[in-house]
């Protein structure tokens, strides 16, 4: 099944595993917290974490 979502946390409470496009080209791909854990995930969609 193919789900498309903007609701991060929707994704990640069901789906086992995740891949994650920016612009186009995959930048991950895995479990929701390897994923959520991806630097470049990271930067492209969730923002730095604050210092």
């Amino acid at each position: 099944m193919l789900w498309v979502e903007h609701k991060v946390d929707a994704i990640m409470k069901v789906c086992s595993r995740v891949i994650v496009l920016d612009h186009g080209e995959k930048i991950a791909d895995g479990t929701p917290r390897d994923v959520t854990q991806n630097r470049k995930v990271i930067e492209a969609y969730l923002g730095e974490p604050a210092a």
